[in-house]
């Protein structure tokens, strides 16, 4: 591509990074005092007052908006920002919007102040990922607040709406080889003019949509909420002046920016690093692509960058605006979640370096619709692990902070088709119930929702029966076996199945069905679940049904499979056509035979899996009663299991030493700890004693390394037969003295990895 003499991130061509100093009309006034002397009980009184603000704003979006998106899963968030677009507070919704509300009125300032012009009473719309939204359904409405002549500070929401038009009903477009059969991005334009919304750009947006009934009442829900936000910042400045109310809002951001920079001191400088695979450009692929991350910390100051990410295709991109908000968001939440969402604070030590043309940082005209459900989830779960592993090398009260990675995908399915002769968009968004990955000092969450959206829930079956023409066999808890096993294991997921009634039929335009687990446990953890999507044609359900059975099991229906892929076409499905689908557990955290043998017995006393698995997996022996653990026998079976490991492993490419026996170990995780080595600072294994070379290298030259079939890993891991998962690996690097694993990764066949930890 041909450098541009202007500017490269502009918006237009490539993701809009404004610089640090904006290019604003000199027309338009801009409120810039801020009183320093302001008394503690006024600071406080205000503080509240403004986070009360936001709250309120995103209580008014979610009571009168009507798609259940909103309403249940919360895909929304509201904001407040300085005159500038810094933001000030974000609410507890969806957290990868932490920046998309403040870019896109930056680019509103750079790029509208002098033509139409900022006005009070006015509003503006936009949906375009190359300047702020994650993807097309993400709309933002950014309301300028005014305080006189002078702007004062900025009120915006975003929210995921219905259907904004593209090739796919609910416009996740996976089939959209670029943006032109991607839903429209409309760059932000004037939708409220001086109090009043202006009809012509209301239309144009409504038009693009299969429910635009539905799109005007919540993009009406968003114009409504924006200007109760305005009263009551402009009732806090009529009570307090407006120097005060603006002098709180910038001290929250300097605090807030002090307690991430304390924070960030007690971490060593460092570099920490992961990669990620996914399955599936579009329908027709069955590709192999990966995305790459690295964090570099120097002092109180973090750089990131994807180089290492491979390049745009399909529809798996997104742009810059989505991977920053993926990364800060995760950051927020592992780091500086007591801050209540003031996190702006936080985004001024964050620096990120994207490689344009990426899959994680793409190019017009590159596809981005498909985004919320896929890559946007892919960079959450990615920034993840890189964030648990600099959290892993902090001082013990931060190492508590650490999280485990999300899974990589939104697993979800979206229907629609007809339904009393009107059209309808139906997206299942059950998988809110979620499955935490396991910390580092605990099991993950079974049903424990997502960090990334804290407010959202799931819909209840008989809830989503009443609004769409389909009925529900069963939901519930997802059984587990290698898939989240680790030292603390990954919280469970639920499957689902369902079936059309009171419609001939509809259709399936979203789903997943991996053939390998990208979702990789930290620190030697297994894999999460892979995703599983299974159609049963031509089935006798209803004759069950009539019988009085309610089927449980599709294995038990009569009926032909579907072959369907990872992101595969729509399908169209009939009335005895049932479907089933799986909400994802999560990736365990350490090896899975370090796990107390206790807590593996309660596993199995709570049927979260059962004695084999428990032996299979974990070799821990149970009595057939399910009483008690032969810990005699535990003992024999996990030492042959690791002696196994050492025999069919590699040998490790540089030889380690023994570790002094007086020589003090600090944890880092799992089996991986640092240690002083001769007057060098190494990482060692925690109990092998092994030293693993100094600590500015790669820790894996020293272990040894058995490369594996990810489907060695258990049948849980087993893809359908002919698909890409066949050919994928989960690499162990072990101690090279015990065999216990130290970390893992899911690769292709020779493939190599740059070190994840790097202290300097």
């Amino acid at each position: 591509m041909t450098e541009s003499s202007g500017p490269v991130w502009d918006g237009r061509v490539r993701g809009y990074i404004p610089n640090p100093s904006l290019t604003i009309a000199p027309t338009l006034k801009l409120h810039e005092r801020a009183s320093r002397d302001i008394d503690p009980i006024t600071f406080e009184v205000v503080r509240y007052a403004l986070l009360n603000v936001n709250v309120e704003h995103g209580q008014t979006l979610q009571r009168l908006c009507v798609s259940p998106i909103t309403m249940l899963t919360r895909d929304f968030q509201p904001s407040i920002a300085l005159h500038n677009g810094e933001l000030v507070y974000l609410g507890p919704y969806i957290q990868y919007f932490s920046t998309a509300q403040s870019l896109t009125i930056k680019w509103i300032l750079e790029n509208r102040s002098e033509n139409p012009g900022i006005e009070p009473g006015d509003m503006f719309l936009s949906n375009d990922p190359y300047v702020g939204s994650p993807h097309q359904p993400d709309v933002v409405v950014a309301a300028p607040v005014f305080v006189g002549a002078e702007l004062f500070c900025w009120v915006a929401n975003i929210l995921n709406h219905a259907d904004v038009g593209g090739t796919s009903m609910g416009s996740f477009c996976m089939d959209a080889p670029d943006m032109f059969s991607d839903p429209p991005a409309l760059p932000p334009v004037r939708i409220v003019k001086g109090g009043r919304v202006q009809a012509d750009v209301e239309e144009l947006f409504l038009r693009q949509s299969r429910l635009p009934d539905n799109v005007h009442l919540d993009l009406r829900a968003a114009i409504s909420a924006n200007s109760v936000a305005t009263e009551r910042i402009l009732a806090l400045v009529e009570r307090y002046g407006a120097d005060v109310v603006k002098g709180v809002m910038t001290a929250v951001l300097d605090s807030s920016e002090r307690t991430f920079a304390d924070r960030l001191s007690h971490i060593p400088d460092g570099e920490w690093s992961h990669r990620i695979l996914t399955e599936g450009s579009g329908p027709e692929d069955d590709g192999v692509y990966a995305y790459h991350l690295t964090v570099r910390k120097r002092g109180e100051h973090l750089w990131v960058d994807n180089a290492g990410t491979d390049p745009q295709t399909g529809a798996i991109n997104v742009t810059y605006a989505g991977l920053l908000g993926a990364f800060l968001c995760v950051l927020t939440a592992s780091m500086a979640a007591d801050l209540a969402g003031a996190y702006g604070g936080v985004h001024r030590r964050v620096t990120l370096k994207p490689v344009p043309g990426t899959l994680s940082c793409a190019d017009f005209p590159a596809a981005i619709s498909p985004a919320g459900a896929y890559t946007m989830e892919t960079l959450i779960s990615l920034s993840g692990s890189v964030v648990a592993k600099m959290l892993s090398c902090a001082s013990p009260e931060l190492q508590r902070m650490a999280i485990g990675p999300a899974n990589p995908a939104f697993y979800a399915v979206i229907t629609g088709g007809e339904q009393a002769g009107r059209p309808f968009i139906a997206p299942d968004v059950t998988n809110m119930i979620g499955g935490l990955s396991a910390t580092p000092h605990a099991d993950g969450v079974d049903f424990g929702g997502h960090f990334w959206i804290p407010e959202g829930i799931a819909g209840n079956v008989e809830e989503l029966e009443q609004l769409w023409p389909m009925l529900f066999l069963y939901r519930r808890a997802l059984p587990v076996g290698a898939d989240g096993a680790g030292e603390y294991r990954g919280g469970r997921g639920f499957v689902q199945a369902t079936l059309p009634w009171s419609e001939p039929g509809m259709a399936i335009a979203l789903y997943i069905d991996e053939s390998f687990p990208s979702l990789v446990g930290p620190f030697g953890g297994n894999p999460g679940t892979m995703a599983r999507f299974r159609l049963r044609r031509g089935s006798d359900v209803l004759d069950r049904l009539a019988a009085g059975e309610v089927p449980q099991n599709l294995q038990a229906l009569d009926g032909d499979w579907e072959s369907v892929r990872s992101k595969g076409p729509m399908l169209y499905v009939g009335s005895t056509d049932v479907w089933e689908w799986t909400g994802a557990s999560g990736a365990g955290w350490g090896d899975p035979l370090q796990r107390e043998p206790d807590a593996v017995l309660r596993d199995v006393r709570t049927k979260a899996f059962d004695r084999h698995v428990a032996r299979r997996v974990y070799s821990v022996i149970i009595d057939a009663e399910e009483r008690a653990v032969d810990i005699e026998a535990t003992a024999a079976a996990r030492a042959r299991a690791l002696g196994k490991r050492l025999r069919e492993a590699a040998p490790p490419v540089l030889a380690s030493e023994v570790l002094a026996p007086d020589a003090q170990v600090r944890i880092v995780a799992g089996e991986l700890g640092l240690a002083d080595h001769h007057g060098t600072l190494s990482f060692v294994s925690l109990t092998g004693r092994a030293v693993l070379g100094p600590a500015d290298g790669d820790f894996t030259s020293y272990c040894a390394i058995l490369e594996r079939p990810i489907t060695d890993q258990g049948t849980e891991f087993l893809p359908t037969e002919g698909r890409i998962g066949k050919e994928m690996r989960y690499r162990a690097y072990l101690c090279p003295v015990t065999g216990l694993r130290i970390d893992g990764a899911i690769v292709r066949a020779g493939e190599e990895l740059p070190p994840g930890i790097r202290l300097t």
